[in-house]
């Protein structure tokens, strides 16, 4: 696993640097000056870096590689190449899970000049079926089915990727009086199995995906629970707790406590955590609304680095709220107050706007193919964004 981790983190490393030169290229080229690439953005020695690189052993069913081109002209920058691998079956095997279906990678390529575009939005104000009060957090599962928390209606709704309404189930708790909880944040773990945190002291709670009550963790002293998230490979659940301290509490999946992250953020203001994730590499990914910023704990929750501050350009944030990575490790954040959804790199260098025309965003998750979901609290709809 330390291999293939650093194996992975040179590939990624490699993509950004060619897809920023390419980027560039583009860009030369959309000027009205005729403008000599290999003397502008010295092309060729940029690419030539990406010649002799070996292609990593990977589990995949092609291999592709970028030959740069070595001739003197301009424009013709080099090809890609593909090929199959001999061991697709036993690639096949190593992605099964144990009841024999297929993992979702949750992979894409890394595409930095790709503008997005939305497929699909659904909702709207009200109480029936597909329609939301204040929808919050959001989570999908391996077979692509979309969770809401509907915060008003005291309900988890379930849609597919294209916005068809499936199912629903009122967030009761347990015992005899049988309390609705208003949900802000909801999270799906590896057996496919739904957690929820809501308001009123409620508590962790953990459903089945048809929305049976099986387990309650209580979180004593704590004013407010905003945010969920669950460690795939740890099944360890982490959530964001206000309690005029603010921090990361950390549970097992058994309910045992595992301690109290964050204390160490560096921050000029109390930090305010909103909406927690883990990415590849097990680091914890929190958005401060108090700092606006996020911030990048270890595994242990020791602080590393944190990127954005107050504002409204590209790299800044004004009350970041929900937060998600995708599978080549770069950081989508629902930046609420300025009405957009970003998209940061693992170091945290600025990417591109996610999507237009929001107003309130407030959740966000990326789907098995890479699509990214947000929900707008204030419009009281959810929307779907791709690349084309």
């Amino acid at each position: 696993m330390a291999a293939l981790a650093g194996q992975k983190g040179n590939v990624l490393t490699q993509l950004t640097e060619l897809s920023r030169v390419c980027e560039d290229a583009e860009k030369c080229l959309k000027q009205e000056d005729t403008v000599w690439l290999t003397q502008e953005f010295n092309l060729s020695d940029k690419l030539a870096k990406f010649k002799n690189i070996q292609t990593p052993d990977i589990c995949e069913t092609k291999l592709f590689c970028f030959e740069p081109k070595t001739s003197g002209a301009l424009i013709d920058l080099g090809k890609v190449m593909s090929k199959s691998i001999s061991n697709k079956q036993d690639s096949l095997q190593s992605m099964r899970t144990n009841n024999g279906q297929i993992k979702g990678t949750n992979v894409r390529p890394i595409r930095v000049g790709q503008p997005w575009a939305r497929k699909v939005r659904f909702g709207g104000e009200g109480s029936g079926r597909g329609e939301f009060r204040y929808p919050m957090g959001v989570a999908v599962s391996q077979d692509n089915k979309v969770y809401i928390a509907d915060l008003g209606n005291s309900r988890i709704q379930v849609f597919t990727m294209d916005g068809v309404y499936i199912r629903e189930f009122t967030t009761t708790l347990p015992g005899e009086t049988r309390k609705k909880s208003n949900p802000h944040d909801v999270a799906v773990d590896r057996n496919d199995n739904l957690w929820v945190v809501g308001d009123d002291h409620t508590g962790i709670v953990q459903y089945s995906r048809e929305g049976t009550c099986l387990t309650k963790m209580d979180v004593p002293n704590v004013k407010k629970i905003d945010g969920i998230t669950v460690d795939m490979a740890t099944q360890q659940v982490i959530v964001t707790e206000y309690d005029g301290k603010n921090g990361l509490r950390v549970f097992n999946e058994d309910g045992s406590d595992v301690g109290i992250y964050g204390s160490g953020h560096r921050s000029p203001k109390p930090w305010r955590p909103a909406h927690v994730t883990v990415d590849g590499e097990g680091n914890i990914l929190v958005t401060d609304y108090n700092n606006h910023c996020v911030h990048v704990l270890d595994r242990e929750g020791n602080f590393k680095f944190k990127f954005g501050s107050e504002g409204s350009d590209e790299s800044q944030l004004n009350d970041p709220k929900g937060i998600c990575v995708d599978g080549m490790g770069n950081t989508i954040v629902a930046d609420f107050g300025n009405s957009c959804v970003k998209l940061f790199d693992s170091e945290g260098r600025s990417l591109r706007n996610i999507g237009s025309g929001m107003k309130r965003p407030s959740g966000v998750a990326v789907s098995p193919g890479g699509d990214v979901l947000v929900t707008d609290w204030r419009d009281h709809t959810v929307s779907v964004w791709t690349q084309g």
